[in-house]
């Protein structure tokens, strides 16, 4: 019976479903992703202004600085950069692999206050993923 049970075991091997897929251009390659290349995000940013209006001036919306965090679908960190010029108006980030990422922006006034913040979650494509303009919304004044 033993006998009979090992040689059936390389039949039920060679029959049941599996698949592993192997990129033969780029040989280290295994997975479903293996014909995707990273894209970049670029986006700018602009302030919502304590009355509802929205501005994209620095200086009328009391923001010196601005916290650029990415996170992956996972909740991952993929990216971080503090205190970058807020007269940047915006940004572009590379090297990011095709899927689902979480954008955190805070604006900070000169006395290190955040005066603005919001979250976005878009997708990476292959190439240049222009997000146009995002709006952090006002959650106080500078002190």
């Amino acid at each position: 019976m033993k006998k009979s049970i090992l040689m059936l075991l390389p039949v039920i091997m060679l029959l049941a479903p599996g698949c592993i897929l192997i990129d033969h251009e780029n040989p280290g390659c295994i997975g479903s992703n293996c014909n995707e290349y990273p894209g970049d995000i670029r986006f700018y940013w602009a302030f919502e202004m304590a009355n509802g209006t929205t501005t994209d001036w620095c200086n009328v919306a009391d923001v010196a600085r601005v916290d650029v965090v990415i996170y992956d679908n996972w909740g991952d960190l993929e990216f971080e950069a503090y205190d970058r010029p807020c007269g940047d108006m915006g940004a572009i980030i590379d090297n990011f692999w095709p899927g689902t990422y979480e954008l955190q922006l805070s604006g900070i006034c000169s006395s290190g206050r955040i005066t603005h913040e919001g979250w976005w979650e878009f997708d990476v494509y292959e190439g240049t993923n222009d997000f146009g303009t995002v709006v952090l919304d006002y959650v106080g004044r500078c002190y």
